[in-house]
């Protein structure tokens, strides 16, 4: 446990330091922590002792707040954090939705008025501030002061990787998550034993599972009313058919894709074109969304609660509840879904790249906070044995007891009587996703063991997808120049071919456009980047 108090000592040190530093200075102006932590001179330490002692530092933090709590410093897992550190908190709140929270982000950084400590999820953007000297290198704080992470580090060095700047160092403690799976593919199981179908495993027999789906009135009806495959995902939902021909690109960051160590770009290489042609193929006759490229989650839903879509790929935790949600909304209804592998191509290619990565979050500390050492101390507690169980489940006796030596949520988190999910209950008591390392009972007790079972079943296909890039201030400004209108462009003609609206006997010349574009020339800074990476 980690417990500091600070003293007339440190106070004094803190003034004389703050004192060199000289307000607004940058990193390179101090005496740089990633040479040496300790940096108070024996003087500087004689002087301080006639300061008046005080028990608690407080610490400032930015952080991107919950939709379910508002944070607060009155919030029990909130008291628990400074009850066993001796440290206060004053909460920075950002809004919890990516645009307003990315808005604010980039104002508090433009301010200069920056908090001891900042979180967000958005890589990028806390790479790019970090590389500004904003923040803190912690290469030698993690070495000294943080064992719990230095620990997880040497038996995962892939995690070093993801975490480093292109400069060279490390500005982050990391939040890890502990589960890999991320989207499955999935079916109403029930629909299928009505039509006495097999769980589909080709692009075929997805073909001709969905086919039934929309002819057969597996809903019961009596109407032709059935939109067998949906999504809340718009174009990317629908691309995910794209993986069964060994290429990725329905999700943002896996348009790049990496092939015998090269960097690749999804809708350049011929096979897209394939892909294309069987996507284009369910949407002519009906068997996805119509209205996919604008869907959002309220849609998606409607779709398979009013049971008129059976089909869909999203997180093995919606699989579980779906069913639920299905049967609750129509009495007679006996909804069920099974998650499935993800569909083989014509070569046997049976893959997916949804993945959710290792290194999800980064807790970064200001260059110019005066308590960087004790904040690598108080975020490595969180990644100690009891300082884990703090974050993953709360107070013991209150939020999770421990039965058979594993923890367990209690009734006021697991079921909650308005209906909350158990991370919403834990949001509600103070819980939030900084530097800690996730445990997989957290994730498991979203599940029962059947999906739990799924979800552990499905990591067999997942393909490595490329991987978290630093890039450098130049390379950053190719990928701005040139690549959002690629992306534009790229949208939109991809939704003309699926729709049938601009034919596939056009997509050379789209690949010609992409070039003319610049397209090449982003893959080289990728290619950059991805072999500093490996280096």
């Amino acid at each position: 446990m980690v417990k500091k108090k600070v003293t007339a000592l440190l106070l004094m040190i803190v003034v004389s330091v703050s004192a060199l530093w000289g307000c607004g200075n940058s990193a390179s102006d101090q005496a740089g922590p990633s040479n040496s932590p300790e940096t108070e001179t024996a003087s500087e330490q004689t002087d301080a002792t006639e300061e008046t002692s005080t028990d608690n530092i407080v610490v400032s933090m930015f952080l991107q707040d919950s939709a379910d709590q508002a944070i607060s410093t009155d919030l029990p897992i909130i008291q628990e954090i400074t009850k066993r550190t001796g440290i206060d908190f004053e909460f920075v709140a950002a809004p919890n939705t990516e645009d307003q929270f990315r808005e604010k982000f980039n104002v508090t950084v433009a301010s200069g008025s920056i908090p001891d400590i900042m979180v967000s999820t958005y890589r990028d953007d806390m790479m790019k501030v970090a590389e500004q000297g904003t923040f803190a290198p912690l290469d030698d704080y993690i070495d000294e002061y943080a064992p719990n992470l230095k620990k997880i580090l040497e038996e995962n060095p892939e995690y070093i990787r993801d975490m480093r700047a292109s400069d060279g160092n490390i500005y982050f403690m990391p939040f890890i998550g502990a589960v890999r799976t991320f989207k499955v593919w999935m079916l109403r199981g029930d629909w299928l034993e009505k039509l006495e179908l097999d769980v589909p495993v080709t692009l075929d027999d997805w073909y001709n599972v969905l086919k039934a789906f929309k002819e057969q009135d597996p809903n019961g009806n009596g109407e032709a009313d059935e939109i067998p495959y949906t999504t809340r995902n718009t174009q990317a939902g629908v691309l995910a058919f794209m993986e069964a021909f060994g290429i990725s690109g329905f999700e943002a960051n896996e348009q790049f894709f990496i092939e015998d160590g090269q960097v690749k770009y999804a809708y350049t290489d011929p096979r897209c074109k394939e892909a294309l042609e069987f996507i284009n193929k369910l949407y002519n006759e009906g068997l996805i969304d119509p209205e996919y490229a604008t869907n959002d989650t309220n849609v998606w839903l409607s779709r398979l609660t009013n049971e008129i879509s059976g089909a869909c790929q999203d997180t093995t935790a919606r699989a579980y509840s779906l069913g639920t949600q299905v049967r609750s909304a129509n009495e007679d209804s006996e909804a069920w879904f099974v998650v499935v592998a993800p569909p083989q191509g014509p070569d046997g290619t049976q893959m997916t790249t949804s993945q959710m990565q290792p290194i999800r979050g980064y807790t970064a500390i200001s260059a110019d906070s005066p308590y960087i050492k004790e904040i690598v101390e108080l975020f490595d507690y969180f990644y100690s044995e009891e300082g884990s169980l703090l974050m993953n489940f709360g107070l013991e006796g209150e939020t999770y007891t421990m039965e058979n030596g594993k923890p367990k949520y209690t009734d006021v988190i697991a079921n909650d009587e308005q209906g909350r999910s158990i991370l919403s209950m834990l949001n509600v008591y103070g819980h939030r996703e900084w530097a800690y390392q996730q445990d997989i009972g957290y994730e498991d007790a979203l599940l029962d063991e059947e999906y739990v079972a799924y979800r552990n079943e499905m990591e067999q296909y997942i393909r490595p997808t490329i991987p978290a890039l630093s890039f450098t201030e130049e390379e950053r400004e190719v990928i701005n120049s040139i690549y959002t209108e690629i992306q534009t462009y790229k949208d939109e003609m991809i939704n003309k071919f699926i729709m049938g609206k601009e034919p596939l006997d056009n997509f050379d010349n789209f690949v010609e456009t992409l070039n003319s574009m610049g397209i090449e020339e982003v893959l080289a800074v990728e290619q950059a980047a991805y072999d500093r990476y490996m280096r």
